[in-house]
């Protein structure tokens, strides 16, 4: 692998405020102060273990808005391949991302059905996701903000990448990748 391609793992996530996924343990009786206003943020980021990550908040999860997903992921990453790996989510199918990521040079490779195992990026959300059910968020600009200050805290964790590199780069590659 050279060091102009960046692979990048895209995938979306909808994080909210009333969400449980953390269990607590006490012996005595606590009060557990939770909010019920329901905030939620329909999050795109790409996880890139050798270029720029992006994180991007939109309203839908469009055709449209993979198209510009893609488009400042590539900003962010001036003068490199870009080789995305994604799920087959229908937008992330669509003909007009595929015509978008050709035009702009941009590979897609698309997992196997049902298998959200094979992206790292999955993982991450899952971590953001169990972080901020325990906090009590204020409003919808306090919810983006602690996802962004999660998400950028986890890419920076080599963890994430490192099991899937073992399993699927050659050696070869993966040294190459952990030394740029």
């Amino acid at each position: 692998m050279s060091k102009n391609v960046v692979i990048g793992f895209l995938d979306a996530s909808s994080p909210q405020s009333t969400a449980n996924t953390q269990r607590v343990w006490f012996f005595t009786r606590t009060r557990i102060i939770k909010n019920t206003s329901k905030f939620r943020a329909n999050t795109f980021g790409i996880y890139s273990p050798n270029g720029n990550s992006i994180l991007t908040f939109r309203d839908h999860s469009k055709k449209e808005d993979i198209c510009e997903v893609l488009s400042e992921f590539k900003a962010a990453n001036p003068g490199k391949r870009i080789v995305i790996i994604l799920d087959n989510f229908s937008s992330h199918r669509s003909q007009m991302v595929r015509d978008f990521s050709a035009q702009n040079g941009i590979e897609l490779i698309f997992l196997p059905p049902y298998s959200p195992d094979l992206n790292p990026i999955e993982q991450i959300w899952r971590a953001v996701r169990r972080d901020l059910s325990t906090l009590f968020i204020k409003d919808l600009d306090h919810l983006k903000a602690e996802i962004w200050e999660e998400f950028f805290y986890r890419i920076n964790q080599i963890t994430y990448f490192k099991g899937w590199a073992e399993k699927f780069l050659s050696a070869k590659y993966y040294f190459k990748m952990l030394c740029n």
